[in-house]
């Protein structure tokens, strides 16, 4: 799985919002998405209109390994910082020895590696968990300029298009559920799969003006557990 880290900050991606946003909930064009096969895409967080990039990939045998994972140790949870080496070191020590382990932290030595260099960073927050429940059930933007999420093993991450979201109501209950919170009574809740790699605009991007990408965790269960990566500035 290893390639290249090499990022340009040009738009790569396709720009995803619903073609029936503006007109369904007659809310004005702000943000949208971009979403591409290729890893370049991730560059695009830097366009002042997108406040998601997804890098949409398979992931191939490092399923296989999740799973295991998940199976063994349906409590792991690793959390440290540092730069891909040292991360990769400390992982090895921790994650069981199935078949694909080797190439599972690669594949988190790459994701490190391209977060580091897109953000001209020295060393990365990393978390990865196994999630038998939601973190964050209902809908928020994050209070960081930006963060790295990706999947490997269960359902990914729940998100909003800008013109389904009603911003005034996220962390509150309203005329919605309490979980639904900020999704517009029209809306359509939109989900990450496995192997997607997004980076997250949260509200102390500099360009946000608080207009993060609104999103939650999935729910979960003990009989469809979630394997989770997240990666932050430090």
């Amino acid at each position: 799985m290893q390639e290249s880290v090499s990022l340009s900050r040009v738009p790569a991606g396709t720009y995803s919002q619903d073609a029936n946003s503006e007109a369904t909930l007659n809310k004005p064009f702000l943000l949208s998405v971009a979403k591409s096969s290729h890893q370049a895409v991730l560059a695009d967080i830097y366009q002042d209109n997108i406040n998601m990039a997804v890098w949409e990939r398979p992931l191939g045998l490092l399923s296989a390994y999740a799973h295991s994972l998940l199976t063994s140790s349906p409590n792991f949870a690793f959390k440290s910082q540092g730069d891909s080496a040292q991360i990769e070191v400390l992982l090895h020590r921790v994650l069981p020895d199935f078949p694909g382990k080797e190439a599972f932290l690669k594949d988190i030595a790459l994701l490190v590696d391209m977060f580091a260099c897109l953000f001209d960073l020295n060393h990365v927050g990393l978390r990865l968990t196994a999630l038998s429940n939601a973190m964050c059930p209902r809908f928020h933007v994050d209070k960081i300029p930006c963060r790295l999420v990706s999947t490997y093993a269960g359902v990914g991450s729940e998100w909003l298009h800008e013109a389904h979201v009603v911003r005034a109501h996220l962390g509150h209950g309203g005329h919605v559920a309490d979980h639904n919170s900020g999704l517009h009574e029209k809306g359509r809740v939109n989900q990450l799969k496995a192997g997607d790699v997004a980076l997250m605009k949260g509200n102390e991007w500099p360009t946000s003006l608080g207009f993060g990408i609104v999103h939650r965790s999935p729910m979960v269960s003990a009989e469809e557990p979630r394997l989770f990566l997240s990666l932050d500035m430090i």
